[in-house]
């Protein structure tokens, strides 16, 4: 067992039901799906339970690893007679570790990862399962992508459900603005698709709303050309926060659609130190013309080079970014980066934890000209989306780490305007408003329709309307 996980139970979850399961009711079910049951008795019942984020260290009565439609139906009608929670887990990713719980079951999806490219007709299928590093390299086979995120390892339902962010996103938006279609099996075990012209209710509150209104088993995407591109990170000395962000919103203000860039400040042996993280989806020639003001700061590293699509993205981020233990995130989407933000932030970097990270995102371009109403993802403005996390692998350290994510949050709370629900920890009823604005109330209605006792609700809930 990992010597951290009898450490970090840190956040767990009020719910619990402990009682015994009835074991004739478990043999049934176990004799009528075509998947894995895996019980606490079960020699991988470890491995299965653990998540991304080891603050949460959680128990399931039963693991469920699903194999088809028609398993997650059963499971579904197991837990609403029994009486259980459920957690859905894909990636396992969850910042708020929702993929596992105490004494309830885990509908477990990751062996249903199958991936079908049309190149013709520039489409890809994929079953809920699937990792956005799958995703990548079944697409890059033929050239193609879609915007996903830049972690390999995260789950590709949680990433297109919560909205979905990525290197691609200011030329070819977010996850769910390219998603055609999904497969969703419904509480009462329904089977059914989601699009435009099936269900278009369901289909708007899937992109963005997250895991409330079914478990959705597959996905059709758009996909689009690219294959070799410029991506790297350039790194600068410690000390200059103040200077490299003003520098990083005058570089972002006037960037193409096909060039990105993420700022991100981490701690080094000197002192907390920012980093550009830059891709070009078009030549690399021209990138390396546009990253001449980037290179005029002078970074101590610049990485950034030609390199293929698929190879950037197992290496966006340095190793010093990794979160390997437990870890606490908030998040928050500034339509402005001013003199105040720059000045709580570079006072928040004065006295840090000894793990943290601070990943300022920007939005702009195509992700930015869909109409916040258009479906459950509601982030559409330019300005700049401040992710803040901290980790820790010692107990003791767990409390300092939470604290201060929460003190530069609230900070910047004032400043802010909506929030991205795949990146907290903390995932109160106010946040989960703040996160969809004016779309929460069609949202809660439609929560109401597909999953009206809440069967659904170890999520970024939303509560029936």
């Amino acid at each position: 067992m990992d010597p951290l996980t009898g450490a970090l139970r840190v956040f767990r979850e009020p719910e619990q039901n402990e009682s015994t399961l009835d074991p004739a009711a478990v043999r049934k079910l176990a004799s009528e799906i075509t998947g894995h049951v895996i019980t606490r008795e079960a020699s991988d019942y470890e491995a299965s339970r653990l998540v991304e984020n080891r603050a949460y260290d959680r128990y399931p009565a039963l693991i469920v690893r699903c194999a088809s439609q028609s398993d997650i139906a059963r499971v579904l009608d197991f837990v609403q007679k029994q009486g259980l929670p459920l957690a859905v887990r894909a990636g396992g990713h969850s910042a708020a570790g929702f993929g596992v719980c105490d004494g309830g079951v885990v509908i477990d999806l990751s062996g249903m990862k199958r991936i079908q490219v049309d190149a013709k007709q520039r489409t890809a299928r994929a079953e809920a399962g699937s990792l956005v590093g799958d995703f990548d390299e079944a697409t890059q086979r033929f050239g193609l992508a879609t915007p996903v995120g830049t972690c390999p390892t995260v789950g590709l339902a949680g990433l297109t459900l919560g909205g979905g962010e990525g290197a691609l996103m200011p030329k070819y938006g977010a996850t769910c603005d390219n998603l055609l279609l999904a497969r969703v099996v419904t509480v009462d075990g329904r089977e059914v698709e989601a699009s435009q012209n099936s269900n278009p209710d369901l289909f708007w509150a899937i992109r963005g709303g997250g895991g409330n209104f079914g478990v959705v088993t597959g996905f059709e995407y758009r996909l689009y050309p690219v294959s070799e591109i410029l991506a790297g990170a350039l790194i600068y000395p410690a000390g200059r926060i103040s200077e490299l962000l003003q520098a990083y919103i005058k570089f972002t203000g006037t960037a193409p659609d096909e060039l990105s860039a993420a700022g991100l400040i981490l701690p080094s042996e000197q002192g907390p130190r920012f980093l550009i993280l830059a891709g070009y989806c078009g030549q690399p020639g021209l990138g390396n013309d546009l990253l001449r003001p980037l290179r005029a700061l002078k970074p101590q590293v610049d990485a950034a080079r030609a390199t293929t699509y698929l190879e950037a993205q197992r290496n966006w981020f340095p190793a010093s970014a990794a979160r390997p233990s437990g870890y606490f995130s908030a998040n928050l989407f500034l339509p402005k980066l001013d003199e105040a933000v720059i000045s709580t932030i570079r006072e928040a970097t004065q006295d840090t934890p000894r793990r943290f990270m601070l990943l300022i995102s920007n939005f702009r371009g195509a992700v930015t000209r869909v109409r916040p109403t258009e479906m459950a993802f509601a982030m559409r403005q330019p300005g700049y989306e401040v992710d803040v996390s901290a980790n820790w692998s010692a107990p003791e350290e767990k409390d300092g780490a939470v604290r201060w994510v929460k003190a530069l949050r609230d900070k910047l709370q004032p400043l802010s305007h909506g929030l991205y629900v795949n990146a907290l920890s903390e995932t109160s009823e106010d946040l989960v408003k703040a996160a969809y604005g004016p779309n929460y109330g069609r949202l809660a209605q439609i929560k109401k329709k597909y999953d009206p006792a809440n069967v659904l609700r170890l999520n970024q809930n939303i509560k029936p309307g």
